[in-house]
Parts: structure tokens; C-alpha cells; sequence
């Protein structure tokens, strides 16, 4: 069976760059490498780069699968038929292992490249043609029902079926903590360097516990955190082109913000960046948070999911429910679970109203109402704070306190978090 891969191709005369390219077999596909060199050479990055060639690898698997020769197809300057986009259209929504119907966003880009790319090697093919004028007219007339097709299926309503990915159980929830408590003593670990083991931890919190995305994890550098003062918290920041010295750069999908952080959170911050940061190669020439122990880079988009999966295979219980996004997923939990609390009695449509802004901002995502936009963003960035930190607290500091100021200082936030509450 003819195979259909990408392959990471380094250039040398583009300053080292490496690029995702198709190969079908042992063969790189050079009419695609060409299509992806110039996307390249008009600006695109290389992490843009890999999503296009992955839209054409789907578009070559199914090609393959169906006996289609595109090549031959488009050479002869022969339109594709609306058939053929129906049915390419339907093997676009799926999910090519599970067989599962993917997102809108996933559909709309592989259909939107497979076009581009479609539409690129006819004009490659069409240039390359001694045809007549009237031959010329009727192949323009041949593609412009093509992309009347294409254009059909991309403004087609397109609804996913897939259902929303939840958040860990209370259950396993309380195992994740378990570990990934850095102590060396900690036979659950499965990270062997204790180093790694507090680079992953302070790693895993920024998500569990702060709701950030991989990336934006990633992107975090020391002088996005504030760990002195009486406010504590790390900065999210939304920018345009990200400069990663990495061949792809994370992805920075929602609006920035700032993440409050109780003492607790903010004094393992603090222990990593002070004593076990200082360890890996490079840390003094790197502003990011999160270095790689290989070469002292900032870390690459693979290792949170790599880490995760480390974890997976030494707890297997674990096994198809848990990833980086499931960790942010598991944040919007307890956070929708903290805001029920405090609109108990509220009715279903109040309920709903109250906790959007908060739950927006929350996770750096577009207000979504005109209701929602009149709320002002320091109100809401209060109530993220307070509880970010009520959260925060439940999760890492000790049910019991042997010292009677801790007892003194939890039951002084506690009340303090009732008179808030009281005064909503």
C-alpha cells in the first residue's frame, strides 16, 4: 500500500530552516514542495507550513485510496467533478484514525488548502500547455466550475458532531496531583532527574491550575511572572509574530491576560526559577521560563504532549484522558464548578449571563454577547483573581495545619471570601 508521509527537510540556503514536505513512498512530492517553498518564500511559517502540507497530505491519501490521479487529472487540464469534491469533502470531516467527525476549523482548513493547492497546479500545468485560445477558454470555463464547487462545500453549513472533550475526574484529578509532586521520595514520579521533575511540574501547573494552553506555557518568560509584592501573578500576552528559536513556534490562540497566584502557587514558581531553572544549560542566556535539558532551548511544541505521555505509560489508567488541552479543560471545570457555587439560586439564563465574562476572560477567549461587553474587564479580572487563588488553594495547601497561624490565615481568606460572595 502506497504510503503518504511528511518528512522534515532542513535547508540549508534559508539559513537552516527545516520545513514539513509530502513524501508518497521513499519520493519527496516536488509539485507540493514547490507549492510550500513559495508559501514559505511569501511569508509563512514553517509552523503554517506543516498545517498546509498536512491539509496535502490528506488530499494525496485520498486521492490514493480512490484510484484518483490527480496529477493526470489536472495536467490534461480536466476539472475535477462535483463527485469527486462531495465525496472529498465527506473524507475531510472525519478524523483519519478514529473515524470521528472533526472540528469546523479542522474541515474549513483542509478543504481551504487542498483548493489552494488544487488551484496551484493547474495554473503550474495550464502555463506549461501549448493549447489554442478556444482550447484556453474552455479549460477557464472547465475551472471555474471547479471552484465554484470547492466554493460550495467551504460556505456549506458544516456542524461538528464531536462532543466536548471533559476535564479530569475529581478522581483522577487528585492521582495527577499525586504525580507530579516533585519530591525525590516520590515513587509515582516518572520523571527520573529532579530537576525535570520540577521543570514539569511548574510546567503542569501553568495549565491545570492557571488554564493556559500549551503554548501559551511555552511562551512564558521570567519577566511575565510577579512573585513579590502583595499581588502575585503571571502575564499572558497576545503578539503578533512570535520569534521561537525553534523550527515551529507555539501558537497563541486567545487574548492575553493575567493569572493571579496565592503564595503557595507563587513560591513554587519562585523555588523553580531560583534553584532548579539555574540547572539546565543556557539558563542564563534565555529569557523563557520552560529550557530544554538536551540544548537549553525554550522547550518545542512536542513536549508537553511527550511529558503527558511519559506519565500515561507509567499510570495507564490515565490512558486517552489526558493531554494539555484536557488539563485546561480540567481548569474550566473547577472553575464552572466555583461559579455555580456562587450563583446558587440564581435561575438557568442568570446563571448563564453571570458567569460568561469571568469564564471569557478566564480563558483569553472574545466576549461573546453584548451583554457580556458591558461588563468592565478590571471588575472581571477581580473575580479571576479571587479565584484563581481560591482554586489554588484548595488543590495544593494541606486540609490540616499544625501551625496556628495557617489555621488563623485560611480561616481570615475564607471569611473573606464569604463577605465577597455575600455582596454579589
Amino acid at each position: 500500500m502506497t504510503d503518504v508521509n511528511l518528512v522534515d527537510v532542513t535547508f540549508s540556503k534559508l539559513g537552516n530552516v527545516k520545513l514539513k514536505l509530502v513524501k508518497i513512498d521513499s519520493q519527496l512530492e516536488m509539485l507540493s514542495a514547490g507549492y510550500l517553498l513559495q508559501r514559505f518564500d511569501s511569508g509563512s511559517k514553517p509552523n503554517t507550513i506543516k498545517k498546509d502540507a498536512q491539509s496535502i497530505q490528506h488530499l494525496y491519501r485520498y486521492c490514493i485510496s480512490s484510484q484518483i490521479e490527480l496529477h493526470k487529472h489536472i495536467s490534461s487540464q480536466t476539472p475535477l467533478s462535483m463527485g469527486f469534491i462531495e465525496s472529498y469533502s465527506a473524507y475531510c470531516s472525519a478524523d483519519i484514525n478514529t473515524g470521528e467527525q472533526i472540528s469546523s476549523g479542522h474541515y474549513e482548513q483542509r478543504m481551504r488548502v487542498s483548493w489552494s493547492y488544487i488551484k496551484w497546479l493547474w495554473l503550474f500545468y495550464q502555463n506549461r500547455t501549448k493549447n489554442s485560445l478556444d482550447n484556453l477558454k474552455a479549460a477557464k470555463m472547465q475551472f471555474t466550475a471547479m471552484e465554484e464547487g470547492f466554493k460550495l462545500y467551504l460556505k456549506s453549513p458544516y456542524t461538528s458532531a464531536k462532543s466536548s472533550k471533559e476535564g479530569l475526574s475529581p478522581e483522577l484529578r487528585g492521582k495527577f496531583f499525586n504525580i507530579i509532586n516533585p519530591l525525590l521520595e516520590n515513587e509515582l514520579n516518572p520523571w527520573k532527574s529532579e530537576k525535570i521533575r520540577w521543570r514539569n511540574y511548574a510546567l503542569l501547573l501553568t495549565m491545570v491550575l492557571g488554564g493556559n494552553r500549551k503554548g501559551e506555557s511555552l511562551l512564558l518568560k521570567l519577566n511575565h511572572f510577579s512573585l513579590s509584592g502583595r499581588r502575585k501573578f503571571f502575564e499572558i500576552l497576545k503578539s503578533g509574530d512570535i520569534e521561537y528559536p525553534r523550527s515551529e513556534a507555539p501558537s497563541v490562540k486567545t487574548l492575553g491576560r493575567e493569572v493571579e497566584l496565592n503564595e503557595m502557587m507563587a513560591t513554587i514558581f519562585e523555588h523553580y526559577i531560583s534553584h532548579w531553572r539555574t540547572q539546565f544549560k543556557g539558563a542564563n542566556e534565555s529569557m523563557y521560563m520552560f529550557l530544554s535539558n538536551m540544548d537549553g532551548k525554550p522547550l518545542s511544541v512536542q513536549t508537553p504532549n511527550a511529558i503527558l505521555n511519559e506519565l500515561i505509560k507509567k499510570h495507564p489508567e490515565f490512558a486517552g484522558k489526558l493531554s494539555p488541552h484536557r488539563l485546561r479543560n480540567t481548569f474550566h471545570d473547577v472553575l464552572s464548578d466555583a461559579l455555580n457555587l456562587m450563583n446558587i439560586g440564581e435561575s438557568s439564563l442568570s446563571k448563564k449571563l453571570n458567569k460568561a465574562p469571568i469564564q471569557e476572560y478566564a480563558g483569553g477567549w472574545k466576549r461573546g454577547s453584548e451583554m457580556v461587553n458591558r461588563y468592565p474587564k478590571g471588575s472581571i479580572q477581580r473575580e479571576v483573581g479571587q479565584l484563581h487563588q481560591i482554586i489554588q488553594r484548595k488543590i495544593l495547601e494541606p486540609t490540616e495545619y499544625a501551625e496556628a497561624k495557617r489555621k488563623e490565615e485560611v480561616a481570615q481568606s475564607d471569611a473573606e471570601f464569604e463577605r465577597w460572595m455575600n455582596s454579589q
